[in-house]
C-alpha cells in the first residue's frame, strides 16, 4: 500500500451543522510484523532448552527427594501416607477422615477433659501426673552437712581470743 496517499474525511450533514472547524484527520495503517524463519525459531528454542538443562529446578529436586523416600520406605503404612501427602501437595482432595459415633466421640472429649483438669490440679500442687514434684529441689548430701557443722583444723586459730556479740548493731 501507498502510505503517501492523503485521506480526507467525507463531510456529512451533522458535521456542516457544527461550527466548529474542520480537523485534520490522521489514518493509522497496520503493518503485520514479518514472520522469523523456521530455522531462527529452532536455534532460539535449542538455546532455551540448553539453557534450562544447565540450571538447578528445585521443584525437581524437592520432587525427586519424595520420590526417592517413598520408594525406600520398608513399611506398607508409611509409603501409603507419604503417597498420599503427595498426592495432595499435587493437588488431589484429602481421603475423608472415618465416621465417628457422636455418642463415642461426646465420652472420649469428657474423658479427655477430665484428664486435663487432674494435670491441672497436679501442676497446682507443684506435682507431676505421677505425683513427684515438678520443681527439683537441691538436696543437701551427707557430706555437705558434715562439712558444715566441722569446721576445718586450720581454722580453730582464725577465731581464738576473739568473741562475736550477741546483739547486732543498729
Amino acid at each position: 500500500m501507498n502510505v503517501n496517499t492523503i485521506i480526507k474525511p467525507v463531510i456529512t450533514k451533522a458535521a456542516l451543522v457544527l461550527p466548529k472547524k474542520h480537523q485534520e484527520f490522521e489514518a493509522l495503517i497496520f503493518e503485520e510484523p514479518k514472520r522469523k524463519s523456521r530455522e531462527i525459531v529452532r536455534n532460539q528454542v535449542n538455546n532455551n532448552e540448553e539453557k534450562r538443562k544447565n540450571e538447578f529446578d528445585i521443584k525437581r529436586a524437592r520432587h525427586e527427594v519424595l520420590k526417592f523416600a517413598m520408594n525406600n520406605q520398608r513399611v506398607e503404612k508409611n509409603r501409603k501416607k507419604m503417597m498420599i501427602y503427595h498426592l495432595i501437595d499435587l493437588g488431589a482432595k484429602p481421603p475423608k477422615k472415618p465416621y465417628k459415633n457422636y455418642k463415642e466421640f461426646l465420652a472420649e472429649r469428657s474423658r479427655l477433659k477430665q484428664i486435663r483438669e487432674e494435670r491441672r490440679k497436679f501442676h497446682q500442687l507443684g506435682k507431676n501426673q505421677t505425683g513427684l514434684a515438678s520443681v527439683k529441689c537441691r538436696n543437701k548430701s551427707k557430706i555437705e552437712k558434715q562439712r558444715k557443722r566441722r569446721l576445718p583444723v586450720t581454722s580453730i586459730d582464725e577465731s581464738y581470743g576473739s568473741v562475736a556479740s550477741k546483739f547486732k548493731q543498729k
